[in-house]
């Protein structure tokens, strides 16, 4: 049980992406042919269909003026997660609102500025989600840190940092987007009991 301040909700349980998933999905990109570029457009377009309103946020975020080694990284950590949550939740992963990305923009801005407010605080935002999803933030630091090192002094840094605090709100989103399965104990307000 999370015990610091945040203003990011918990991640339930039975959204938590396990290492397993994030390996296969890697496996299907990890050859650098026609093949994994395939693999990776298809997952855009999939994310496209199955999940409009996170994509229309993703184009607004990530625009193509971007730093280009930037843009690669994000769409392929963009593609990474989306397709760990739908081969993990499969049915239960729900189709975001409009209102629901915005919701997890909103909160992961308000954890920033509660850090930034407690300078004895060690802790980021990053480090409140990688409790609750510890294999989607290490998955996500071990590429923008590989990223950073291949690319150092010739990438952008700033959109580097964009593009990684895009990612965590895809994260948070779609962390909150999966349904409970049948019979999953539900506490007071939606959330889950504690043990």
């Amino acid at each position: 049980m999370w015990v610091r301040r945040s203003a990011i909700r918990p991640i339930p349980r039975h959204a938590r992406v396990p290492q397993s998933t994030l390996a296969s999905v890697e496996a299907g990109f990890s050859a650098a042919d026609e093949r994994a570029r395939q693999a990776a457009q298809a997952g855009l377009e999939r994310l496209r269909s199955e999940q409009p309103a996170l994509y229309d946020y993703l184009r607004a975020q990530l625009p193509e003026s971007l730093d280009e080694t930037a843009l690669a990284l994000g769409h392929m950590l963009v593609v990474s997660v989306f397709l760990a949550f739908a081969s993990f939740a499969g049915d239960a992963l729900q189709r975001l609102s409009v209102d629901g990305v915005a919701a997890a923009d909103l909160a992961l801005e308000a954890d920033e500025d509660l850090r930034r407010a407690d300078p004895q605080d060690p802790l980021g935002s990053e480090d409140i989600i990688a409790v609750e999803q510890p294999a989607l933030i290490a998955f996500i630091n071990e590429h923008v840190e590989r990223t950073l090192h291949r690319h150092a002094g010739a990438v952008d840094v700033d959109d580097v940092a964009l593009v990684f605090r895009t990612i965590l709100v895809v994260v948070v989103a779609l962390s909150h987007a999966v349904a409970p399965p049948p019979g999953y104990p539900v506490g007071l307000l939606g959330q889950e009991p504690m043990a």
